[in-house]
Parts: C-alpha cells; sequence; structure tokens
C-alpha cells in the first residue's frame, strides 16, 4: 500500500485545543500523513498550534495569504515542492472524521490504480447524529448503507432548501439506486472532501477574498467550469458532530457566527458579493441561474443547469470496488 500518495489536512484558525482534543483523537490516520495550516491564527494560538503539532509529528505551516482556499494552495505548493509522490489531499473541518474502516486506505487504492484521476473533488456519504440525516446513524451501527448527506444540487435545484442532497428533503433519493453509485454532483459537501493535487494546479484559480464560507463551493464550480467532474463515493462514510464545537466555545451555526462579527474563528462572512462577481448569479438566489445559462454552454455548469436530477445523478462511474 502505497502511504504517499494521499495527506490529510486541516485548516486551522484559534481552534488548536479541538485540533488536539478532537481531530487527531478522532481521525485515524492510518499511517498517512497529517499537516496543518495554520490560517493567520493569534501569535499564543500559533505557538500552542506549534507545540501540539511537533509532539504528534505533524507539519505546521502558515497560511501564504487568508482563507482557506488559499491555505489549500499553501499546501499544494508545499507538496510540490516536498512531497511530489502525494496526489489527492483531504480537507477535514474541525467536527468531521471517517467512520469507514480503512477509509483512507481504500480510498488511497483508488488513487494508486489511477481510477480517480480525471477528477477535481471528491466527496462522500456524510451522516450526523439527526440533526440533518435523521435516522441514518442507527441504520449504519446496524450495519445498512444509508443516503446521509451528499453534496449541494446547486445549479439543478433552484431552491435553497431542497437543494441539500439528503433524504429528508429529497425522498427520491431512495426510489433510485444509481445515487449508491460513484457519481458526479455540482458542488461537494465541504465538511471534509478530497482535492486533486494536478488538477487543482491545472484548474483552479485561489483567491484569498474567501475566508472561511463559500471557498469550497467556488472551487467545485472552479472545475465544473473546466469539465472535470466533481465525484461522490457513497460507500465511505463520515460522521459530522456541530455539536463537538460547543466544548471549546466555537459556535455550532459558522455561518451565522461570522455575521455576527466573529472574525477570531471564521474570518469574513458569506462573501456573496465576490461570488456574483466570479460566477454571475446570486448564490443564495438561485432563481438567478438560469439567467447566465448561455454564458457557460459546453461546460458541466450548463449540463446540471439542464439536468432533471429527480431522474436520478447527471452521470455515474465505475470504479469497482473500494
Amino acid at each position: 500500500m502505497n502511504k504517499n500518495n494521499i495527506i490529510i489536512y486541516v485548516s486551522s484558525r484559534n481552534n488548536y485545543d479541538m485540533l488536539s482534543g478532537e481531530v487527531l483523537k478522532n481521525i485515524n490516520r492510518e499511517g498517512f500523513e497529517f499537516i496543518n495550516v495554520d490560517d493567520s491564527s493569534s501569535p499564543e494560538e500559533i505557538e500552542k498550534g506549534k507545540q501540539i503539532c511537533q509532539d504528534n509529528d505533524i507539519v505546521f505551516l502558515e497560511n501564504e495569504s487568508r482563507g482557506v482556499q488559499f491555505a489549500t494552495e499553501t499546501l499544494v505548493k508545499f507538496i510540490k515542492e516536498n512531497r511530489s509522490d502525494c496526489k489527492w489531499i483531504f480537507c477535514f473541518q474541525h467536527d468531521c472524521y471517517p467512520i469507514t474502516e480503512n477509509f483512507f486506505s481504500r480510498f488511497s487504492k483508488l488513487v494508486e490504480d489511477g481510477k480517480l484521476d480525471k477528477f477535481g473533488t471528491v466527496g462522500f456519504n456524510r451522516i450526523d447524529m439527526g440533526k440533518h440525516t435523521p435516522g441514518s446513524y442507527q441504520e449504519w451501527v446496524d450495519g445498512k448503507e444509508p443516503i446521509g448527506h451528499l453534496g449541494l444540487a446547486h445549479l439543478s435545484v433552484l431552491n435553497t432548501t431542497t437543494r441539500w442532497i439528503q433524504p429528508n428533503r429529497n425522498s427520491w433519493l431512495y426510489d433510485n439506486d444509481e445515487w449508491r453509485k460513484p457519481h458526479s454532483i455540482e458542488i461537494t459537501a465541504w465538511t471534509a472532501f478530497a482535492l486533486s493535487v494536478d488538477n487543482w494546479v491545472k484548474f483552479i484559480e485561489p483567491t484569498d477574498e474567501y475566508h472561511f464560507h463559500l471557498w469550497a463551493p467556488d472551487v467545485s464550480m472552479q472545475f465544473l467550469y473546466h469539465n472535470c467532474h466533481n465525484l461522490v463515493l457513497p460507500k465511505l462514510y463520515l460522521m459530522n458532530k456541530q455539536e463537538l464545537k460547543e466544548k471549546y466555545d466555537i459556535s455550532v451555526n459558522s455561518t451565522k457566527s461570522a455575521a455576527e462579527g466573529n472574525d477570531f474563528h471564521f474570518g469574513n462572512p458569506n462573501n456573496f458579493k465576490l461570488w456574483r462577481k466570479r460566477w454571475g448569479w446570486e448564490y443564495e438566489v438561485p432563481q438567478t441561474i438560469p439567467d447566465v445559462r448561455q454564458s457557460y454552454e459546453g461546460t458541466l455548469i450548463e449540463e446540471f443547469i439542464s439536468h432533471d436530477i429527480s431522474s436520478g445523478p447527471l452521470k455515474t462511474f465505475d470504479l469497482g470496488e473500494y
């Protein structure tokens, strides 16, 4: 097994107690490298973070600019200069972790076999204790394969409630087994997902204007613009426990907290103006998306805008067993 073809990482900002208290306990690294990228934490937090990383054999990098998108760019540059065998990176928020056995090793085998070369991001089947995916955790404990949260149908569903691809908002997910196959997605679920290093370099133009929110949806959209699919692997499961943040006096609702001025943890709130400037439609007003359809002719963005998602995924992929 190649232990060098993937790297696990987090972007940390003034939350190092949670890194040591949750992330490093909940994520079984399976022998793969783990890297921390600091996103402009306070001097005291930086010193704490450096000590935690030193004690746990973790590389500590400082973001070359600001925001998680540029933290990823900082890591990619480091990889290109120092870890030439690494092909994919895993980005985890501090409240999310794998629960499938041998999660990283199974993904690494797909990378080793070249089955993921053509994808930009890879997302997974994310469940929780019931807040967003009711009953999913108990089904998983019982040995079943529930459909949890698979991602965001940002282009094909013009409704901010039902565009979340999860059964409690879209009952048709259980009517079509195509959703259980590896399939293309519009926006990968950003609490934890994987990124292709080579395709990042090839297609992504990073910005430091997204701090925490919208950085990942923008990356998914950039890949679609370049006709590079974002993939979901429904057999690999993640647990998202937002409630863990409360133990460290971090707001469970990051969007609300950022809007209320919590720069210490989350930076600037949603940069909807930048999204509109980059893509031509309002992120929270999906009814504006069809107006720009012609601008994206010949791209996967146009294909998703035209797709009837209730009929199934835009495209599925045969990756064999994973």
